[in-house]
Order: C-alpha cells, then structure tokens, then sequence
C-alpha cells in the first residue's frame, strides 16, 4: 500500500510559527530503531513502531528543540477514536478513510494532552490541532512528540489498543512516518 504525502510538518511549523528547515534525527529516534535515543540509552524491548520528532534545524541553521506545549496537527482527515494514558501523558489514536483489505489507517500520537475532548463521531480535517505536547519535568525523557502509522486490522477492538498490543500484534502493519510526513 502506498500512503499519500501528509502537510503535516507544514501544519505543525505554521501553527507553532517555526523557523523550520528540516528535521533532525538520532539513529534512536528513527522508525524500526532498535536502541533509545533518552534516558538510560541502551536497547530497546521492542523495535521502535514510529518516530519521535524533538529537534529540528531552523532556517538559520541552528538546532532548536519543540517546546512543550507544541501544538499538534491531525495527519489525514479522521476521527480521534481512542485516547490512553502512556508514561508521559496521552496517546490519541486517529482513524482514518483509508482501507487495504481488511484492515484501516490510523496515526497514533504519543506523549500528548488532548486539547478537547473531541467525539469520535466529528471528523476533523488534516492539519486540525488535536494535541499539544506534554511536559516531562522530572523525567529521565525530554518531551516529543511520538507518531506511529498503522493498518490495523478492523476485526481488533479499539478497546484492546494499547502500546503493549502494538508491540505484540503480528497482524499490524506499520508504515515509516518519516516518509509521510
């Protein structure tokens, strides 16, 4: 399946008026990453299923972190149709119209504060603030924003998503953010 490019770093750079010229990324960072790029570095327990965005060049050339509070875009067009707490803050997954086989889009936002409660029946056009990001004082991680694209297949019940069940899952089929966004 091949996924359309996403505005979504021109909607994050607009909303958050960014000096932004491209992303930077550790090898930690990076999608299918096998060690942490914060804290304690070392192994992962499972391959990393997204992409953690934290710094970035600005047009001058200087390195620049987001700030806590960065507000988050919606990648495609969808519905926020589940939210869980992770070990920062939140994670909101995001359905999306798109189908192969039997399975559908979702992009899944980690380590966030939901700005709204939104219903998951409204559906919300890319670029749509969802989030913003949560703080990490005290904590061995600095804040970032983690994203995963997934086909999840329809017969799991949004109820049973959670990180452990990413991980685990064999039927879930994860796409490189990177080369969406």
């Amino acid at each position: 399946m091949h996924l359309s490019r996403s505005q979504f770093t021109g909607h994050l750079v607009r909303l958050n008026s960014l000096q932004f010229d491209r992303w930077v990324c550790e090898p930690g960072i990076l999608f299918r990453s096998e060690s942490k790029w914060w804290g304690d570095k070392g192994d992962r327990v499972h391959r990393h299923n997204g992409l953690d965005l934290y710094s970035y060049e600005a047009a001058d050339g200087a390195h620049k972190t987001i700030c806590r509070d960065t507000k988050v875009p919606i990648l495609y067009e969808g519905r926020i149709v589940r939210s869980i707490k992770d070990f920062i803050g939140s994670t909101l997954f995001a359905a999306h119209e798109i189908y192969d086989n039997e399975s559908q889009l979702f992009t899944i936002y980690g380590h966030v504060i939901q700005t709204e409660d939104i219903p998951s029946e409204k559906l919300l056009a890319e670029g749509t603030v969802i989030a913003t990001l949560a703080g990490t004082e005290n904590m061995k991680v600095p804040h970032h924003l983690h994203l995963s694209v997934a086909l999840i297949p329809k017969a799991m019940v949004l109820e049973s998503l959670t990180w452990q069940a990413l991980d685990e899952a064999d039927n879930i089929i994860f796409f490189d953010p990177l080369d969406i966004i």
